[in-house]
């Protein structure tokens, strides 16, 4: 009963702080004040600080200031419309100042710098170069990947991908898309080329899910929501989620988190690949279609959605589609 009972505390702390986490992430351009937070997680806000630290690894003011430092960063490299400056007080620093010299300490130059190029000499991942599950970066360089493509008609195209080893086609759609309701499992830290860790991952969501029957082969959406590029987040604390789509009324418990993706507009790429052609496809969204498509990327998550059993597949290739939020450029 003793082993039960510490089984069910932990993993209501882990509930709490999922929550808090989801609601920093969707709100860093807002004020994130102690008391907001501690009442998101339901922790006494004289203890949440202390509960944060030891459960995340970083501080809760770090946390916030990274994320932002991070989503700065993405901002500088797509959206040249905005100054440095308007950036700098969306994401809530209190002067431009103050952001220079945070974005300077860590990443090791000016925001100005990393606008005019900067950002394709800083990488704190370059191990992180395997072809398999890389998340997408508007920073890649995908020089290895050759893309032509046809507009079948307005808002389709298909695409034409070579690279050295491979050649693909594929076809990317844009069109409004629904909310979506999810159940998900989390991880922190290194994920690129470890196939385990992902099937080890969806193996807990649906030992969860499959009890409740949550799990509809016909109409559940099974997800691979990437949080942060490699290129900016160090590898220790990249974000994964593996969902599910789930009914919006469903309860979770434990390690289970629940989050809504937005409704909004998207493009999505559906590719037949192999393991080894993953961080191809990305590159080629990225480098080949995105620039001359009349489309930027918007805010909103990135994400995979799996479409076969690769186990089913004569050749053991994967149906994926990568589904990326887009406005007009």
């Amino acid at each position: 009963m003793a082993e039960q009972y510490h089984a069910s505390m932990q993993n209501e702390y882990r509930q709490r702080l999922n929550r808090v986490v989801d609601y920093i992430d969707t709100h860093l351009e807002e004020e994130l004040s102690l008391a907001r937070l501690a009442d998101e997680a339901n922790f006494s806000k004289y203890h949440f600080h202390r509960i944060f630290s030891s459960s995340i690894g970083e501080t809760l003011g770090a946390y916030i200031q990274r994320l932002r430092l991070e989503r700065a960063a993405g901002y500088l490299g797509s959206d040249r419309n905005r100054t440095v400056t308007e950036i700098a007080l969306d994401l809530g620093f209190s002067s431009p100042a103050v952001f220079s010299r945070a974005f300077r300490d860590y990443f090791g130059m000016s925001p100005s710098r990393w606008r005019d190029g900067g950002h394709a000499e800083h990488s704190k991942n370059c191990k992180l170069q395997s072809n398999r599950y890389q998340p997408l970066s508007s920073y890649r360089q995908a020089t290895q990947v050759k893309s032509s493509y046809t507009q079948l008609k307005n808002h389709e195209w298909r695409i034409f991908m070579k690279t050295a080893q491979n050649q693909l086609e594929y076809t990317v759609a844009v069109s409004e898309q629904p909310e979506k309701t999810v159940a998900y499992v989390r991880h922190t830290g290194p994920y690129a080329g470890d196939e385990g860790l992902f099937e080890e991952l969806f193996g807990r969501l649906m030992r969860w899910a499959g009890p409740r029957n949550l799990f509809d082969p016909e109409k559940s959406e099974m997800i691979t929501i990437y949080h942060d590029s490699p290129e900016i987040t160090e590898e220790e604390k990249l974000r994964i989620s593996v969902c599910l789509t789930v009914p919006p009324k469903t309860e979770v418990t434990g390690e289970i988190g629940k989050m809504t993706m937005p409704a909004g507009r998207y493009a999505r790429a559906e590719f037949l690949l192999s393991p080894e052609q993953y961080g191809d496809a990305w590159n080629s969204l990225f480098a080949g279609w995105l620039p001359e498509s009349g489309y930027q990327c918007a805010e909103g998550p990135c994400y995979e959605v799996y479409l076969n059993d690769p186990n089913e597949h004569p050749e053991g290739k994967h149906q994926v589609a990568i589904c990326l939020p887009v406005k007009p450029l």
